[in-house]
């Protein structure tokens, strides 16, 4: 088989799965959290939101759209999404470089073998209020330092919205709200791209009620 031919069957199936993909995400759920997420606005809530690898450049994209890309010019006293994402570089590797230590032997839920595993609760934890969000991203949902992250904002009264792949993992238990794209396990490709399409629902629904409300 020609290389073009090869690819062009390839680009197929996953177009293919894409679609298929897009059509089961569970409309309702995206919804509430979209609606979760404008109410925590409007209350003055945090938001935070984090992941690794692509899904940590998933979380920023989304801090940088609600942040700055709901502002609507000219709308007075517009109340602003309070976002973070968790993806301060010399705080993370701090954070990691510092041990399981600070979290293993605070009240810290969770569990954790190193510093890494913390990165995310190091940071929310400067911030973090009863009733914020915290928005964790992992396709495989198994990530340590998302599932701690999740459980240690569960712990603080928070909202918790897990954005998660495959079968879910132990993020998809954990979380109130779950934004599941079901796959084979090791599809990132598929998992990643239809995450950014739920963003960028969210994102659009956002602007829709800022510029209605």
């Amino acid at each position: 088989m020609e290389l073009s031919e090869e690819a062009k069957r390839f680009s197929k199936q996953f177009l293919e799965e894409t679609i298929e993909s897009i059509q089961k995400l569970d409309i309702d759920s995206i919804v509430r959290v979209a609606v979760l997420l404008f109410e925590a606005k409007e209350n003055g809530k945090n938001i935070f939101f984090f992941g690794n690898g692509g899904s940590h450049g998933i979380a920023s994209h989304l801090a940088c759209d609600f942040g700055k890309g709901t502002k609507i010019s000219g709308k007075k006293n517009q109340k602003f999404y309070r976002v973070f994402g968790l993806d301060n570089p010399a705080w993370l590797t701090a954070q990691a470089n510092d041990g399981k230590e600070p979290f293993t032997e605070g009240d810290y839920p969770g569990n954790y073998q190193h510093g890494y595993d913390g990165v995310f609760v190091g940071q929310m934890e400067n911030f973090i209020e009863e009733g914020d969000i915290a928005f964790g991203i992992s396709s495989s949902g198994n990530s340590p330092n998302v599932v701690n992250g999740l459980l240690f904002a569960k712990q603080k009264g928070c909202k918790t919205v897990a954005m998660v792949g495959f079968d879910g993992g132990e993020a998809l238990k954990i979380a109130d709200e779950v934004l599941f794209v079901k796959t084979e396990k090791g599809k990132y490709g598929l998992v990643e791209g239809v995450h950014e399409v739920i963003h960028h629902l969210l994102y659009e629904y956002a602007i829709k009620l800022e510029q209605t409300n």
